[in-house]
C-alpha cells in the first residue's frame, strides 16, 4: 500500500512536469508562428511610407497628383492579398477590439494634427515626412503587436 502511494505521487509529479513541458512547447510554438509573420510588418511599413508621403506633399502638389500618389496603395494591397491568401485564416478577435479602437482614434488625431502643419519648403516637407512616418509606424506596429498578443491568447484558450 505504501509503495503504491509513493508510485502514484511520483507518477503525478512526472505527469505534471510533462504537462508543463508540453504547455511551454505549445506557448513557444504559438509565439514563433505569430512572430514569423514578418510580411505583415513589411506591408505596414509600406502603408506608413505611402501615407506619410501623401500627408507631407498635400500642401505642395495638386489634388490629382495626390490621388495618383495615394493610388500606389492598390498594387500593395494586391500583392498583400496574393501573398497571404494561402495562409491559415486568422481567427476573429473580439475581446481586444477596444485596444484597436484606441489606436485608430490616436491615428485620426495624429493625421488631423499633421494636416494642420503646412509644409511648403523642402526642409519642412522632409521633417513632416519623417515625423509622420514615425508616428504612423508606431501606431500601426503597436496595433499589430496587440493583435498578435490577442491571437496568441485566443489560440491558447481555444486549444484547451
Amino acid at each position: 500500500m505504501e509503495s503504491e502511494k509513493v508510485m502514484t505521487n511520483e507518477q503525478e509529479q512526472i505527469d505534471k512536469l510533462t504537462a508543463a513541458e508540453l504547455l511551454t512547447t505549445a506557448d513557444r510554438a504559438t509565439h514563433t508562428v505569430v512572430s514569423t509573420d514578418g510580411s505583415t510588418r513589411v506591408f505596414l511599413l509600406v502603408y506608413a511610407f505611402i501615407a506619410s508621403t501623401v500627408l507631407s506633399l498635400a500642401d505642395v502638389i495638386s489634388g490629382t497628383a495626390l490621388l495618383w500618389l495615394a493610388a500606389l496603395i492598390l498594387p500593395v494591397l494586391l500583392v498583400q492579398f496574393f501573398s497571404t491568401r494561402n495562409r491559415v485564416k486568422a481567427r476573429p478577435v473580439l475581446d481586444g477590439s477596444a485596444t484597436y479602437s484606441w489606436y485608430f482614434f490616436l491615428g485620426l488625431i495624429a493625421v488631423a494634427c499633421l494636416r494642420m502643419w503646412t509644409a511648403v519648403d523642402l526642409g519642412a516637407i522632409g521633417a513632416k515626412w519623417i515625423i509622420s512616418c514615425f508616428i504612423l509606424w508606431q501606431l500601426l506596429s503597436s496595433a499589430q503587436r496587440a493583435l498578435d498578443k490577442d491571437r496568441v491568447q485566443d489560440a491558447l484558450e481555444r486549444s484547451v
